[in-house]
């Protein structure tokens, strides 16, 4: 029993030998591996590269590592460094190119200081950088007092002084850069100044000599019309001199108000398409003014018109032919017209097609009898007193200003009229006067002598004006007034009075006789006479006034 016991008790011995061993063997690993860690965390580990904002930057701090010093050795002279964040910069402003020798002391943690490789010193050569130059010494500013600088290499810092400044300025930019946007007063287009620039790659770098630049705005925005004639339908453009930011299009006075719309082309150029099918019309007059200053065009460089513009174009006129045409199938020519062939569409659009392309056709007097004279006036395509008082007369039947001129809104009354199936509401009246002795006056309506009269033209000194001419104005009584040859004023009391020709009119007055020259250039019949041809003429009767010698012209 005590032998088996022993055997036992030397087993368990045995077994309890190895074990401990192997606890002690690990525990000593352990202790070993903690003095390695203890020994290495104790040793300051960082990486020390240029560039970032300061002289240059450590990155890579293992844990427990800081920065405990640094300096800057450079020409015999050791400069401090302040440590911000991981950021170095001199303690003082250093000139640019300055080549030296950064030295950054870093320690471990400080419970481990009492290791002798708990610090480490970090060494970089750098040069500081170059002191940045000027791309251009011009520049453009803009008129609301931008000025853009170019530099050859980025800058961090840039300090200015401009005339207008009593101090210089200082612009600190959010990282380098080698384009810099600064504030100048605002200037006009068109002006010019000087401007001192000193610009430093760093901010903790001294500043060098200041280069100058010289600025100027854009001139003043100018507007343009390429083409002063532009086609009844066609478009208008506007060319600028410079690339527009802002129109302010609703700012443009179009005149006439023709319904249309706006458009840019491109940068500098501007369009407008009437619409609808009458476009501006036939011998139109077309103004466009802009506005001048910041409510009207802009340019991308803050540039703007110094004064308001006024551009201007004309449309061809239609055609006279096409002209005579309409006047004569509606009743205002003392000739009627037909087409031959087919007949053009009677719409707006049809008779629009025809404005510059008139169809063929032909041409007949419409009455039997006429005075030669006013026949020998009329020539179908050429311009003459039958065609200019046919149009004057149409103004007056359509409420139109009576100038003669057949510009759109003529043509336009006339196509609608033709459209309407109107015509003339007066029949065709002529005048004829003779200066032979005795001075007679005749009256023709729609072909037939309606009246015939003695009559008194101007005297030698104040004589009537001799040709055929168109009533322009008319009034039933006037107190014609002026002076007589011998400078003494007249007040003459006179009645239904036709204008033809300047101050010479066709009216009554009360003379003791008739027949020979007494007036000062009009042409005088009684009263009760004139009333009666004041009835039967119009705005654009011919008034034929034949010189001394020259008979009326006979019907013919």
């Amino acid at each position: 029993m005590a032998l088996h016991q022993r055997r036992a008790n030397r087993g368990r011995s045995r077994h309890r030998g190895p074990s401990g061993r192997w606890i002690a063997w690990v525990a000593g690993l352990g202790v070993i591996l903690a003095a390695g860690g203890v020994a290495l965390a104790a040793v300051p580990r960082a990486n020390l590269s240029p560039g970032g904002r300061g002289m240059a930057e450590l990155t890579g701090l293992t844990p427990g590592t800081h920065p405990t010093a640094a300096q800057f050795l450079a020409q015999n002279r050791i400069i401090p460094v302040d440590v911000r964040g991981r950021a170095l910069y001199p303690s003082v402003p250093l000139k640019s190119g300055l080549a030296g020798l950064l030295q950054v002391h870093l320690a471990g943690p400080s419970f481990l200081a009492w290791l002798p490789w708990n610090t480490r010193t970090l060494a970089l050569r750098l040069t500081t950088p170059s002191m940045p130059r000027l791309a251009a010494s011009q520049v453009t500013a803009l008129a609301d007092g931008a000025v853009t600088i170019q530099f050859q290499s980025a800058v961090s810092r840039v300090r200015y002084h401009a005339s207008a400044f009593l101090q210089r300025q200082v612009k600190i930019l959010p990282g380098p850069r080698r384009t810099v946007t600064i504030a100048i007063p605002p200037a006009g287009p068109g002006a010019h100044g000087t401007l001192d620039v000193q610009a430093v790659a760093r901010s903790w770098e001294r500043g060098a000599k200041p280069q100058q630049i010289h600025w100027t705005t854009m001139p003043y925005l100018t507007a343009t019309r390429p083409v002063a004639q532009v086609n009844a339908h066609g478009s208008l453009t506007v060319h600028f001199s410079q690339p527009i930011e802002f129109a302010h299009l609703k700012a443009w006075r179009l005149s006439p108000a023709v319904p249309g719309t706006w458009h840019r082309e491109d940068a500098t150029n501007f369009v407008f398409q009437p619409s609808g099918p009458w476009g501006f019309g036939p011998g139109a007059g077309v103004a466009l003014v802009m506005p001048s200053g910041s409510h009207g065009p802009t340019s991308k460089s803050g540039s703007y018109l110094k004064n308001p513009v006024t551009l201007s174009w004309t449309t061809p006129p239609g055609s006279l032919l096409r002209l005579q045409q309409l006047l004569a199938q509606e009743g205002y020519l003392p000739v009627s017209w037909s087409p031959v062939g087919a007949p053009t569409p009677n719409t707006v659009r049809g008779q629009i097609s025809t404005l510059y392309q008139p169809p063929v056709g032909t041409f007949q007097w419409k009455y039997p009898h006429l005075p030669g004279q006013l026949k020998a006036l009329w020539t179908p395509g050429q311009m003459s007193a039958v065609t200019l008082g046919a149009i004057m007369q149409f103004e007056r039947a359509n409420g139109l200003p009576v100038d003669g001129i057949a510009g759109p809104l003529v043509w336009k009354a006339l196509i609608a009229d033709r459209v309407a199936g109107r015509v003339s509401p007066d029949g065709y009246s002529y005048i004829s006067v003779t200066e032979g002795l005795p001075q007679t006056l005749e009256l023709w309506v729609n072909g037939k002598l309606a009246l015939k009269t003695l009559t008194n033209t101007g005297i030698p000194a104040t004589p009537t004006y001799l040709g055929t001419f168109p009533i322009y104005e008319r009034l039933p009584f006037q107190i014609m007034r002026g002076k007589n040859p011998n400078g003494i004023p007249y007040a003459d009391p006179v009645y239904w009075i036709n204008y033809f020709k300047g101050g010479d009119a066709v009216h009554g007055f009360v003379r003791q006789s008739y027949g020979f020259p007494q007036s000062l250039g009009c042409v005088e019949v009684p009263p009760s006479v004139a009333h009666t041809i004041y009835r039967d003429v119009h705005y654009g009767t011919l008034v034929t006034v034949n010189p001394p010698g020259v008979p009326p012209a006979p019907a013919t």
